[in-house]
């Protein structure tokens, strides 16, 4: 257990710091506060940016990210499939019926602030809590990183998942809290996945589209 998160260490290092930094913010500041804080801070750039990488989180890519590692290695493709699959189900379960009533930003502060928004966005709102986007990107980043033995991309694999959390709470489409509860349950499913597969040692799993091309 030790020597297997002292190897991934570039992923979930930075994402302990998030964990205990993001507590700090629930704990001593208000779900509202904090959002027209984030709120705040905007340009053209940031609206740019925040808009196109929030795609990096959603079933879309989860989807392409399969299919491409089909090409690959069954096994790899399948882990990140099962733990997107399972994160998000869980996720998209939560949403619609735990916490339902839980609206998003835009319609929070319906009649008591003019939030910017950015562009071309359709803000949703309703069912806010979790999100699901971050549920995605922590499940799907966090299963690449497990996958490489690169512990540059490792970083980079938590970097995108932070960053398109992020990108929820500039777009409006969710609190803070939404995507911290987001990234706990993509990453506890990816890492139950993990060690579950683990377990099975099938032969088929160690092939590809790749291979089976080569063998016609």
């Amino acid at each position: 257990m030790k020597a297997f998160f002292k190897t991934n260490s570039l992923f979930f290092f930075p994402y302990l710091l998030f964990i205990i930094a993001g507590l700090a913010l629930i704990i001593f500041d208000s779900k509202a506060e904090k959002h027209l804080e984030f709120n705040s801070y905007h340009s053209s750039v940031f609206d740019f940016f925040f808009y196109y990488i929030t795609f990096l989180g959603d079933g879309i890519t989860a989807v392409l990210v399969v299919v491409l590692l089909l090409a690959v290695n069954y096994r790899a493709a399948v882990f990140v499939g099962v733990s997107n699959i399972i994160a998000s189900l869980v996720t998209q379960i939560l949403k619609h019926t735990v916490f339902a009533d839980v609206v998003r930003p835009k319609k929070y502060f319906e009649g008591i602030h003019d939030l910017y928004l950015v562009p071309g966005v359709d803000n949703y709102l309703y069912n806010s809590f979790p999100s699901g986007h971050s549920t995605c990107a922590f499940a799907l980043y966090l299963a690449l990183a497990l996958i490489t033995e690169n512990r540059i991309i490792k970083f980079i694999c938590f970097v995108i998942a932070f960053l398109v959390g992020c990108s929820r709470i500039y777009l409006s489409q969710h609190f803070f809290e939404d995507v911290f509860a987001g990234s706990i349950i993509g990453v506890i499913f990816t890492l139950m996945v993990y060690y579950t597969l683990n377990k099975f040692k099938t032969e088929w799993m160690s092939k590809s589209v790749i291979k089976l091309v080569k063998r016609i």
